[in-house]
């Protein structure tokens, strides 16, 4: 059992379903680049006050990672209730939507902080409200993610997003971590001002290389497989990655698969024929469909 990390070789003595359930659960992969940026994080939640607030943009394309990173920073990150029973809330995150404009950014950080407001209220009254509850709760970082529908906007409207972004990050003198595909980038860099204040780090793709292989060896010691699969070997690297695309949400799925079809077989080990066998279809094949 020396191939499982020892939190799961307990799951071994589960049954069949139960195994399968603990399978599909997510469990956090530490590799380089993601430890990276959430020390990054890190560093910014933690910063004074000063008169320009340096930002982050986290780059990622769809299903490399990016929301569950942000997921793992706010369960380190979580709102308490202070000393003074008053509710601190360190990190606000919220999800941009495609039509979003500075009347409704406002309002989605209110609804996050669960303040109360009038739906119909005026934008200068949203962001009174915004900024009082961002002091009185103790904000030290603002997450925005899915970037990148700002590009699908109009010029205009863009504009006036990136300002609102700008008038935050100033009046409130918080860090601003912005995520999204590369377009988010694209979007920011549009505004010279806060091209110079968002330090872009990136959810690469995976390549075929020794890092590649160390990663799976951890995903491997995830899986509650009684019998080793030495998925960094050569052939079985290749296969996942072909399969997958160096995407690390296609391989976390396809593994989950995987290790379910060898508990159900009783193999307890994924083997190239597993992989084969599997009714998957690869990003680049659904793109085409």
């Amino acid at each position: 059992m020396e191939h499982l990390h020892k939190e799961i070789r307990q799951l071994l003595d589960l049954d069949q379903q139960a195994r399968i359930k603990e399978t599909l659960k997510r469990r956090w992969i530490g590799y380089s680049q993601a430890n990276q940026i959430l020390n990054r994080m890190e560093e910014l939640v933690n910063h004074p006050k000063v008169h320009r607030m340096p930002n982050l943009l986290i780059k990622a394309d769809t299903n490399n990672g990016k929301s569950y990173l942000i997921q793992k920073f706010l369960k380190n990150h979580r709102p308490y209730v202070s000393d003074t029973s008053t509710v601190v809330v360190p990190v606000v995150s919220i999800e941009i939507q495609p039509d979003a404009n500075a009347n409704t950014l406002y309002g989605l950080i209110l609804d996050e902080l669960e303040v109360t407001y009038s739906f119909t209220a005026k934008k200068e009254v949203k962001t009174k409200l915004v900024f009082d509850a961002l002091e009185r709760m103790q904000v030290k970082l603002l997450i925005i993610d899915e970037l990148h529908v700002l590009m699908n906007t109009t010029k205009l409207k863009k504009a006036q997003m990136l300002d609102t972004l700008k008038y935050l990050g100033n009046r409130a003198q918080i860090p601003i971590v912005g995520a999204g595909t590369k377009e988010a980038h694209t979007a920011v860099v549009s505004d010279p001002q806060l091209a110079n204040r968002f330090e872009p780090m990136e959810l690469p793709h995976w390549k075929l290389n020794t890092d590649y292989r160390k990663l799976l060896a951890t995903f491997e010691q995830l899986l509650p497989l009684a019998n080793p699969s030495n998925l960094q070997q050569q052939e079985i690297a290749i296969q996942i990655f072909a399969m997958t695309g160096g995407i690390i949400g296609e391989i976390d799925s396809l593994l989950k698969r995987a290790t379910i079809s060898a508990i159900k077989n009783k193999s307890e080990c994924i083997t190239l024929n597993t992989l084969k066998e599997l009714n998957w279809q690869s990003p680049e094949e659904r793109r085409r469909i």
